[in-house]
């Protein structure tokens, strides 16, 4: 019988209370839909038959454990809000005398009704939705359509079972919120006043100095992946500036124009500010999260569009020929005597594997090149022993004045003792240079376009230079000089490129099949060399664009969602809380157009303060953010500013958007 009633109660409650419970299970749904597509990705049998396809099902496992994680805060997060909003109708359950037990008895079937209309919902969305996500997938990485049903029983219950320990952790966390509050905190619900906060100069000052520190890391950091801990700390100090700014700044702001009489004591300003002020310092940490979420929504869809805008030719900058070999010239081999034989033995080599498995060879190019790692100096550059252990290198990458016109076809002038030098992030600043303890004139060149080794993405690792030194006999001795001091584990030798384009009619097959024999034979003839094709390199780089691609519009999604619903949530949860504020106010002689007005004023101030200071973190963040982009980009990496400007144009017009409808749902609660 209790239990019948139980149900009528919970099931009434959900009927009833659409503002309140709509917005968890929309979150409920999108979340156990984009679980089952992910985790469904990850074992899909088709996928792991492309090539690149088992480096994508790598990326979605682990991009999974993030996705699961930000899941599962957002349905608390989302919760919290609900059950908050909730607690007077709680204490009205209590004085009509059902205990806390028979509470948590409504609770528990509302949580299961939660549970299985999410569940249900969101497994037949992400079955519908996984086809196609799967064919996206497959358009991004140049695969081929594939038919027939994609459905993963396996993926379909590891969803269920981890989606019942969500909702039960959940339930579990409603039940505490009940048990540890009294009778008369659960009436009160919301509406318990905080006393006015005092302004805090000291702190607010504080807030600004961390969130400038945090914007100055953010434009000093060169290469992000090698300054890691940096990018970590300038994050951190953002985050805790945006919650200074809310939470001090914000107050102090309020007090100075509570201060300033003539323009305090008007209608529209008293009441508005007053409410504001009484409860700014759980507004402030509210507009804080809005803030940070809105960041991180505005910054992942971008890179989302960026991606998508991409053009799919970016392979071409990366791989100029059809395969390369890189060959590693083995210690105490006279690279200046043999120069031209090495370079003889690629050019067979390639002949001869290609005649082996039938494909056609149009032309082979080979010029030899030294990549070494140094310490900046006053002087130059220079090595010492021990200094890979932690120490911020560069990178220099130095070439013969006549391998460079060779692989070029472009003439250079240059005198004994000169070198020119073109740096990656930023040109060299002085007139010499010091390398491995020989001077040099330093002469600045323009652009080095034509001998590029992937420096886009080595410059984020490291400083990188080019060089072209005289002859092949300094790049003998640079190499030299540099081993001797480094030791052998870290020895770098000068190596042997060569660029192998094929006949265009070639398949990728075939393609795939030569660079594979082209590894093997060079393995037989005990050569240390790495063969790589633009099939392979082109399915490796597709498998990563698209596994990051599918990660960050997901969790963009994600944040933009629980973006929504808390600024909902939240005005939903002040509307119940001023109520009774604004009853009183009517009661005073304000009609319901003033009424109307002071609530517009209100949340605009509170709406577009988030949005505001998001755009500067975007403005301030943006030369590290695009750095980040180099890895995924490469060469279109200009695209990632239109992105931004757009996803946040965009997103200020949805925001907009919310903004209406949350002030009209504020006006009709407080009217009720």
């Amino acid at each position: 019988m209790f239990n019948q009633l139980y149900i009528k109660i919970a099931f009434n409650n959900l009927k009833k209370n659409p503002k309140l419970f709509l917005p968890f299970i929309i979150s409920g749904v999108f979340t156990i839909m984009t679980t089952y597509i992910v985790m469904s990705l990850s074992v899909n049998p088709g996928l792991s038959e492309i090539p690149g396809g088992d480096n994508l099902q790598t990326i979605l496992s682990l991009g999974s454990v993030l996705l699961i994680f930000f899941a599962v805060l957002f349905l608390l997060y989302i919760n919290s809000f609900m059950i908050k909003t909730r607690k007077k109708e709680f204490g009205l359950y209590n004085v009509l005398g059902m205990d806390k037990k028979h509470i948590m008895h409504v609770l528990f079937y509302e949580t299961t009704f939660l549970y299985l209309i999410s569940m249900v919902l969101g497994i037949i969305a992400g079955i519908l939705l996984n086809k196609v996500t799967i064919l996206f997938i497959r358009y991004l990485m140049n695969a081929p359509v594939s038919f027939g049903s994609e459905f993963s029983f396996q993926s379909m219950i590891w969803t269920l079972i981890f989606f019942v320990a969500v909702f039960i952790f959940v339930f579990l966390g409603n039940i505490f919120q009940i048990h540890r509050s009294s009778p008369i905190e659960l009436l009160k619900g919301g509406n318990m006043i905080e006393k006015e906060p005092k302004a805090n100069s000291l702190v607010a000052l504080l807030g600004v100095l961390v969130t400038i520190v945090g914007y100055y890391l953010c434009f000093k950091i060169i290469s992000p992946i090698t300054e890691i801990q940096k990018v970590f700390l300038a994050g951190l100090l953002i985050i805790v500036g945006t919650y200074f700014i809310f939470t001090s700044i914000s107050i102090a702001v309020l007090k100075l124009m509570k201060n300033r009489e003539k323009f305090y004591y008007q209608t529209n300003h008293f009441i508005p500010i007053s409410g504001m002020l009484s409860r700014m310092k759980k507004n402030g940490v509210g507009l804080a999260n809005i803030c940070i979420m809105l960041f991180g929504t505005i910054m992942l869809l971008s890179m989302g569009l960026s991606m998508l805008s991409t053009p799919k030719d970016q392979i071409e900058t990366q791989y100029p020929s059809d395969a390369f070999i890189e060959l590693q010239v083995d210690e105490g081999e006279n690279v200046e005597a043999n120069e031209a034989q090495l370079k003889e033995e690629m050019h067979q080599a390639s002949e001869e594997v290609a005649s082996m498995v039938n494909v056609t060879l149009e032309s082979v190019r080979s010029y030899a090149y030294l990549s070494i790692f140094a310490k900046p100096t006053e002087k130059g550059f220079g090595v010492k022993e021990g200094m890979y252990e932690g120490e911020k290198l560069t990178n220099l990458i130095l070439i013969d004045k006549a391998n460079y016109q060779d692989l070029t076809g472009e003439k250079i002038e240059m005198k004994e003792g000169e070198v020119l030098i073109y740096g990656v992030n930023e040109a060299y600043p002085k007139s010499e240079i010091e390398i491995m303890n020989t001077s040099y004139q330093a002469i600045p060149k323009d652009n080095m376009e034509k001998f590029s080794l992937g420096n886009e993405v080595t410059s984020l690792m490291n400083e990188v230079y080019y060089v072209i030194v005289n002859d092949l006999h300094s790049l003998t001795e640079i190499a030299a000089s540099h081993n001797s001091v480094v030791g052998k584990n870290f020895a770098r030798n000068m190596v042997i490129f060569s660029e192998i384009n094929l006949a265009k009619d070639t398949t990728k097959e075939a393609e795939l099949k030569y660079g594979e024999s082209l590894q093997s034979y060079l393995e037989s003839k005990n050569r240390n060399a790495i063969v790589d094709t633009k099939t392979a390199g082109s399915s490796e780089l597709y498998a990563l664009h698209s596994g990051v691609l599918f990660l960050v519009l997901n969790l963009g999604l994600l944040l933009l969602l629980a973006t929504i619903l808390t600024v909902y949530f939240k005005q939903i949860s002040e509307a119940y809380d001023d109520r009774e504020r604004f009853n009183s106010m009517k009661k005073i002689g304000l009609s319901r157009i003033e009424i109307k007005a002071l609530i517009e004023k209100q949340t605009l101030s509170i709406f577009f303060l988030p949005l505001i200071v998001c755009g500067i973190h975007a403005v301030a963040t943006f030369s590290l953010l695009k750095k980040f982009m180099f890895i995924i980009l490469l060469n279109y990496v200009d695209v990632y500013l239109l992105s931004v400007i757009a996803s946040f144009v965009v997103f200020s017009l949805l925001y907009f958007v919310i903004y209406k409808i949350s002030a009209k749902s504020y006006y009709e609660i407080v009217n009720q």
